[in-house]
């Protein structure tokens, strides 16, 4: 058995893996485009017998986190042919890929799991959820006048873009896009059908991606930057009334469609989704936003973290006024001079806490951090609150 890297060479087996693991068959032209953006990506395997046994790619993407763009490394195309099954060779590609990213300053990874206990054992925890919404016409919301305009058809990319940011922004764990991710991924998954709404002094303020087939309306991606907005896309929608028998969607899972309509009993599903993992504790520390303080703030944090040992062991935070953050790890002798004034948690539950799917409180409740009282408070008073969303999939 060997792990290295894949290069351009392993293309062809590559892809017979993937078709096979996943059960899909791709097109010539479809095999064409991926061999392209398999150039791009940073692909790892385990080579034995002469062949690929198994691989995983690293997709080089940034993050909207507390309002900053963040280097993210998602994981992607996890696969192992039948016969070389548990024998640990998934858990070998992941301490590579870690190691590669934290090379790369790719300071947390995203992935979107199989299963969710399998990935956590490596140092990946949920961080993001949504609501899935199923509407009968009857059931959707009133129809309002507003004072901006709808206008459908096939709007510039910079004009989407504008409303994305913007939105994406305000949430963390959201995908920044750039030109080929919505060539490559949004036009192609979320819908043929556009339409933006505009207000009255002709900004953009919403857009959705949408298909009408065989009386389903299918809203591929719903983005409003405003009340007003809102109710302009969803009375759109509503125009649709006479075609169609139900609307589907997905949105934030803070969403309050359910509470704003006359008849709040409509199908809705919370789906846990995907889940992140901080790569490098020094580095995905040492750029994030930390609330302003009254006073300077030192917390101590002790990290668990079995397959990054870089993580391990005992970190020194201290945030400014500010909110800027500097972090160091403290010697080995230092590290039990105040044991009793240090937070203890896995890489798994500080994850979960700076993406703001968690808050410290709630997670020494239920034990997954430990600590002195103050220590805890000041964690919570340290980190913003901010939704996570991803409107993505990769």
């Amino acid at each position: 058995m060997e792990l290295r890297k894949l290069t351009a060479d392993d293309y062809e087996a590559c892809m017979a893996l993937s078709e096979y693991a996943f059960q899909f068959t791709l097109s010539e032209e479809q095999l064409e485009k991926r061999r392209q953006e398999f150039a791009k990506h940073n692909v790892l395997g385990v080579y034995a017998d002469g062949q690929v046994g198994a691989k995983l790619q690293i997709i080089p993407f940034q993050t909207y986190i507390q309002g900053r763009s963040f280097e993210m490394g998602g994981i992607a195309g996890v696969a192992t042919w039948p016969e070389y099954r548990r024998k640990g060779w998934v858990a070998g590609l992941l301490r590579y890929a870690l190691e590669e990213m934290n090379r790369n300053k790719q300071s947390v990874s995203f992935l979107h799991p199989f299963s969710f206990g399998f990935y956590r054992k490596y140092g990946w925890e949920t961080y993001v959820e949504f609501k899935k919404y199923k509407l009968t016409t009857s059931m959707l919301p009133t129809k309002k006048q507003t004072p901006g305009t709808i206008k459908r058809g096939n709007p510039e990319l910079p004009v989407l873009k504008q409303i994305y940011d913007e939105y994406a922004a305000r949430y963390n764990g959201t995908l920044n896009r750039d030109d080929a991710w919505w060539s490559n991924s949004v036009y192609v998954k979320k819908g043929s059908q556009r339409a933006i709404y505009y207000n009255e002094t002709g900004i953009p303020q919403g857009y959705i991606f949408y298909e009408v087939k065989e009386g389903k309306f299918t809203i591929g991606e719903m983005v409003h930057l405003n009340e007003e907005a809102r109710q302009g896309l969803w009375t759109f929608i509503a125009n649709h009334d006479s075609m169609i028998d139900e609307v589907t969607l997905q949105a934030p899972a803070s969403d309050l469609l359910a509470f704003q309509l006359d008849n709040p009993r409509i199908q809705q599903e919370v789906v846990p989704y995907f889940m992140a993992r901080i790569v490098s504790v020094e580095q995905f520390i040492s750029q994030y936003p930390f609330a302003s303080q009254d006073s300077p703030v030192q917390i101590l944090l002790e990290v668990e973290d079995a397959y990054a040992p870089w993580n391990e062991g005992v970190w020194e935070l201290n945030v400014a006024l500010n909110g800027t953050a500097s972090i160091w790890k403290k010697a080995e002798t230092e590290r039990h001079a105040q044991n009793d004034q240090q937070i203890r948690l896995t890489i798994q539950t500080l994850t979960a806490i700076l993406m703001g799917y968690r808050r410290p409180v709630e997670m020494a409740r239920i034990g997954r951090l430990e600590g002195p009282a103050n220590a805890i408070e000041a964690l919570e008073k340290a980190v913003p609150k901010r939704e996570t969303y991803l409107l993505d999939f990769f």
